[in-house]
Parts: C-alpha cells; sequence; structure tokens
C-alpha cells in the first residue's frame, strides 16, 4: 500500500487551548466539515479531555462523489492544549494529526495533517489528483474551523 500525506496550516484568533478542545470533540465536525453528518459519540474518552479525549470513538456519514460512506473515528492520542491524533476507517484507512501552537494569548498556529493508505497500482495521475483533493479538503476544514473560532472568540 502507497501513502498519501498531506498537511495544512492556519493561523487563528482565538486561544490554543480553545481550539484544542474544540478540534478534540469530533461531534464539532459537521461545523466546518460540511460533508460530515450524523456525527455521534459511541465511547466515551478516558484521557485528557475527558468524553472528547483519547479512547473516544466516534461514527458519522462522509457524503463524496460516490455516495454517503459511513465512517468510524477514534481519538489515539492527546496532549493537552497541544495535539489531537485520530484514526479513520471506512472507504480508505487515514490517520490525522491536528497540533496548536501558542502564539500569544489570543492567537495560535494551527496544523492539520493527513495520511491515507492508498490500494496499490494506482496510476501516479491518481495519487497526484487523491493528494490534491486532500490537501483541498484540510485546507477548507481550517478555513472554516478558522471562521467558527473566530466568530465565537472574538476575532
Amino acid at each position: 500500500m502507497a501513502d498519501l500525506a498531506a498537511a495544512e496550516h492556519v493561523e487563528i484568533a482565538a486561544p490554543a487551548a480553545a481550539v484544542w478542545a474544540y478540534r478534540l470533540d469530533f461531534t464539532n465536525l459537521p461545523e466546518y466539515n460540511p460533508d460530515v453528518t450524523g456525527v455521534e459519540r459511541v465511547t466515551e474518552g478516558s484521557g485528557t479531555g475527558g468524553a472528547a479525549g483519547a479512547g473516544a470513538h466516534y461514527r458519522f456519514t462522509l457524503a463524496t462523489v460516490h455516495g454517503p460512506h459511513p465512517v468510524t473515528l477514534s481519538v489515539t492520542g492527546a496532549v493537552e492544549a497541544k495535539e489531537v491524533r485520530a484514526a479513520m476507517e471506512g472507504g480508505m484507512s487515514a490517520h490525522e494529526t491536528f497540533a496548536v501552537e501558542s502564539l500569544g494569548e489570543h492567537r495560535c498556529l494551527a496544523s492539520l495533517s493527513l495520511w491515507v493508505e492508498l490500494p496499490p497500482g494506482l496510476e501516479p495521475e491518481m495519487v497526484d489528483t487523491l493528494l490534491a483533493s486532500g490537501r483541498e479538503q484540510i485546507r477548507k476544514e481550517l478555513d472554516l474551523m478558522q471562521e467558527v473560532l473566530e466568530a465565537r472568540h472574538g476575532g
């Protein structure tokens, strides 16, 4: 299997801890990813962040060009006010790391990195198309997250 990796970054006018807590709770996902519906937390987390923390499991539906796909997401790690790691299954396997770095009391840099396991034998043009699509998707997520959080925090 080949891996596809994409990463994007955005500055958000909100405290790093607030941005981290928002991302850690994936019931917020439809607010910054309009392709996601029906999110439910099926297992509470036991680590940092409580119910939404490490060990939490979620189910949702992802709209794709090939129709809706059920997805399961597991929070695989969380470092308070710094990082959220998650793994997703549904169609393809993917892993993501969301990191936040404080740039002052009310500003931070948020970074989202995504790794997708691709089936073997894909043409290079298809891999390039998938990479561009993945980068576009995480860019859109970060931009919408920025919009939501800055509205909430007066940014």
